[in-house]
């Protein structure tokens, strides 16, 4: 931050008799009988004004880089960071980011692609996505000791997002099978997943399915799940309670074309929700991809038409600051400090999906071969 002394007097040092403010309008307005404490208060005022948090650069922090495409990155505690990626690449940090500890995770000899992870217990939880669907899970202190605990080998599994609620009950989501959403329910520290019957789940529509591009499509406060579909249609799936019983709910959301709808929901509690997304390809098209609730997911209203951010993959919500929001996505990362409604650029830098650090000093980024970071700054 500046001194405002200082600054007031470097100021006046530049400014004798009177000043001019051009704007892009072409008007001008001269400063010729203010005092020197009226004009240096009104440019000093207007220079802060105009000051752009330590956070809101037009560039991340590359803290690790590797051949491979991470869509999701989780964040255990303020000094641990897990992530997941294709070619069986997972990875950790628990030294805030300063060293890292990565490695391969095959099946049959192959390297799945593992675009959901999470973390609970000192252990890292991934799925994969293609048949067969897998979810391994491997202790934080060594990477090697690699236990495969859910195979499901359905021709049309496909599993998108991984989550666990505040209790230790597992949540994984996927496209559909037989009608329905494949949702997996993990008890018993996640040794054990079971498969949710069509029979308790709502069905699905025509091509509505869902996208495997943030490890966004699952939000869960307490023990309270939310799972947002996509594609053909594009819907929230609500379960009270640890995914016992489910119903869905209709949204404005852009949908009904194969890249389009919710790619990201998140709720900050058991009110208000965020949905995010649009149409993967219109990435420039700022119609239909950002939703509000305030009723817990029951009624979405669209907002910020025409004006937001355009296609984005990730929604976030800062964990200290209540109406602050983040949209992450291949076109670049805005924030919103009044729940989604407005929203400034903070970068151009193109990445998938972020998370933040608890104490909100870090948003910590996944994107195509990088892991990156940017710093929120107290102001």
């Amino acid at each position: 931050m500046f001194d405002r002394k200082i600054l007031a007097g470097r100021i006046m040092r530049l400014i004798k008799c009177y000043a001019y403010v051009h704007f892009s309008s072409n008007i001008s307005l001269r400063f010729s009988i203010f005092s020197d404490v009226t004009l240096t208060n009104i440019i000093l005022s207007s220079l802060l004004a105009l000051q752009v948090p330590a956070m809101q650069r037009d560039s991340v922090e590359v803290v690790l880089e590797f051949k491979s495409s991470v869509r999701a990155i989780e964040v255990v505690d303020n000094h641990t960071i897990i992530f997941s990626g294709f070619g069986g690449l997972v990875g950790i940090s628990q030294n805030s980011g300063k060293t890292w500890d990565t490695t391969i995770v095959k099946h049959n000899d192959q390297a799945p692609a593992f675009r959901a992870c999470a973390f609970h217990d000192q252990n890292i939880f991934i799925a994969s996505i293609e048949s067969p669907g897998l979810i391994f899970k491997i202790p934080f202190n060594d990477l090697s000791q690699q236990e495969l605990v859910y195979k499901n080998e359905h021709p049309s599994i496909f599993l998108d997002a991984i989550a666990f609620t505040d209790q230790g009950v597992g949540v994984v989501m996927g496209d559909p099978t037989d009608g329905c959403l494949t949702v997996l329910i993990g008890e018993n520290n996640g040794e054990d997943w079971s498969l949710v019957p069509c029979g308790k789940m709502p069905k699905t529509k025509n091509n509505e399915a869902a996208f495997a591009a943030s490890n966004g499509n699952i939000s869960i406060v307490g023990e309270e799940i939310w799972i947002a579909s996509g594609g053909g249609a594009s819907r929230v799936f609500h379960s009270r309670y640890r995914g016992v019983d489910w119903v869905a709910y209709d949204t404005p959301m852009i949908q009904g074309g194969e890249m389009t709808g919710t790619f990201a929901v998140s709720f900050r509690d058991n009110k208000t929700g965020l949905l995010i997304g649009g149409d993967w390809g219109n990435k420039k098209n700022k119609y239909g991809n950002l939703a509000i609730t305030n009723n817990g997911g029951k009624n979405w209203e669209l907002i910020s038409e025409g004006t937001g951010p355009g296609y984005r993959s990730s929604i976030v919500w800062h964990p200290t600051e209540k109406n602050t929001c983040i949209a992450i996505g291949s076109e670049g990362i805005d924030i919103s400090r009044n729940e989604g409604y407005t929203w400034k650029r903070i970068s151009k830098d193109g990445y998938f999906t972020g998370r933040f650090s608890p104490d909100g000093s870090t948003l910590w980024l996944a994107g195509h071969g990088k892991i990156g970071k940017i710093s929120f700054d107290e102001n």
